[in-house]
């Protein structure tokens, strides 16, 4: 059975290291028991249409949920929400931690397939939502 496509996306370029590589582990954890599609990342190699095609064309029109870590402002997540869960009607974890400043339009825009939920620890508790949510594709 193959396994279900998830693209992880959260702010690159207002995050800092620390909060990068925790995203790293969760996605090193999460290909434990899903397909984790890669964003492009931070590059100067990379040309704001390459990172476009690659990540929203490619990686958010291929996945059967995107997880979106809503910690740190970002515009691109934003549009890759948009994208999931407006155009594709496809689902969405959104999650922030229990400190988090979010958006309240983050919080409940009231669609279907939209979840929002507060983490602890990154890895461990996304990890688990995860988990939990793709169950309904067995």
């Amino acid at each position: 059975m193959e396994k279900v496509k998830v693209y992880v996306g959260c702010s690159l370029t207002h995050a800092p290291a620390e909060f990068r590589q925790a995203v790293e582990d969760l996605k090193i954890k999460l290909r434990e028991i899903c397909e984790v599609l890669e964003f492009k990342g931070l590059s100067d190699d990379h040309l704001p249409n390459d990172v476009y095609r690659h990540d929203i064309l490619g990686c958010v029109c291929e996945c059967e949920l995107l997880v979106a870590i809503c910690d740190y402002p970002s515009l691109g997540l934003g549009w890759e929400m948009a994208v999931q869960s407006e155009k594709r009607a496809m689902p969405v974890l959104a999650v922030a931690h229990l400190s988090s400043k979010v958006s309240k339009l983050v919080l409940d825009p009231q669609l279907p397939g939209y979840e929002f939920h507060r983490y602890i620890n990154l890895v461990d508790d996304v990890y688990m939502m995860v988990e939990e949510r793709i169950r309904i594709y067995e």
